[in-house]
């Protein structure tokens, strides 16, 4: 009998190879797609503090839509690692030269403010794979779910290819589930 733990790596692994696997052009209509579907969002006119991420390992990339958000006026934050494994989020603040972490992840530098999750009004986070339910499967840090584990923000919407979804993630007790996913067929709402 497999474990959910075991279930995981062997999904992390196939999704992973799926994701690397899309040619250019896919992956570039994947971050239009995102961003043209983003204002479709519940709120988004009310939406004004936006975390991110930048792109590693074939994720979605973000630039479009944080030039959309950019240029409506959104405040944006990026994930930042901290010295004991923690993520926050850090302003991003255009021109400021962003340093790359441990795993070669540009992020705002130690002096960038920092944003209390729960005042976030969104945020866009990678995955590796997802389920119709909210379930997300990560690169298996924890680092989202720990970081999201306190007051919930406002949503929580994975950016994925349409490649990445699955039928049923196993879950587990503190895995943050999402409210939408975002892939190029467009916006997916989840729920039981």
């Amino acid at each position: 009998m497999t474990s959910p733990d075991q279930l995981k790596t062997q999904l992390r692994r196939e999704l992973r190879e799926r994701r690397r696997a899309l040619d250019p052009a896919r992956q570039q209509g994947a971050a239009r797609a995102a961003a043209l579907a983003l204002p479709a969002l519940p709120d988004w006119d009310r939406i004004a503090r936006i975390a991110l991420y930048l792109p590693a390992d074939g994720e979605v990339d973000t630039r479009d839509i944080a030039h959309l958000c950019r240029a409506t006026g959104r405040t944006l934050y990026l994930p930042r690692v901290g010295a004991r494994g923690e993520l926050h989020f850090a302003l991003w603040r255009e021109g400021v030269p962003l340093h790359s972490n441990r795993y070669g992840i540009p992020e705002p530098p130690p002096s960038a403010p920092r944003g209390d999750t729960a005042t976030l009004d969104l945020v866009l986070l990678p995955l590796v794979g997802w389920d119709r339910r909210g379930n997300r499967l990560g690169m298996g840090g924890g680092y989202y779910d720990r970081a999201l584990a306190g007051p919930r923000p406002g949503l929580l919407v994975g950016l994925a290819h349409g490649v990445q979804e699955v039928e049923r993630l196993p879950a587990q007790a503190w895995d943050v589930r999402l409210d939408y996913v975002l892939t190029e067929q467009g916006l997916h709402r989840c729920g039981d």
